[in-house]
């Protein structure tokens, strides 16, 4: 009967521990992110490993604000550092309709904007490949008002 009463506390206090414990583990990792050390060796980890930076890529992705901030992240390093803007260009290039929506939106800034105009020709008349076709292009569109 004492084994059996000691049995019985033991696996009574046992499941009170284990349910102490779990029950503590739901709250403290917000807890725990409130200290900027945990913070820092949490992104570390998070940056350092492949598989669950993807996960969080892919979960800020599903979010409209994390877009946004990733992105202008992005373009605001990209405008102050020229390795990475080569990097970003590089990839853009690889994605024929991004390039194309890109340079649609881009448009009507530079149009706007004298500097900006003096020097998308400049770059434009740097390459001939372009300068040539932009020039058939417009003549191309001469011929047709020509016509009507």
């Amino acid at each position: 009967m004492k084994t059996t009463i000691k049995m019985t506390a033991g696996l009574v206090l046992a499941s009170i521990i284990l349910s102490a414990c779990s029950q503590k583990q739901e709250g403290t990792i917000k807890d725990q992110l409130k200290d900027p050390s945990q913070q820092e060796e949490v992104l570390t980890f998070m940056a350092e490993n492949h598989e669950l930076g993807q996960k969080y890529i892919a979960k800020m992705m599903e979010n409209d604000h994390a877009t946004g901030m990733m992105v202008d992240e992005l373009v605001t390093a990209a405008a102050n550092d020229t390795i990475l803007a080569g990097k970003l260009s590089t990839m853009i290039t690889g994605y024929p309709e991004l390039m194309l929506l890109t340079t649609h939106h881009f448009m009507p800034v530079i149009a706007n904007d004298s500097l900006l105009s003096d020097t998308f020709c400049d770059h434009t008349l740097e390459h001939e490949n372009l300068e040539m076709t932009m020039h058939e292009k417009m003549e191309y569109r001469k011929s047709l008002e020509q016509n009507h």
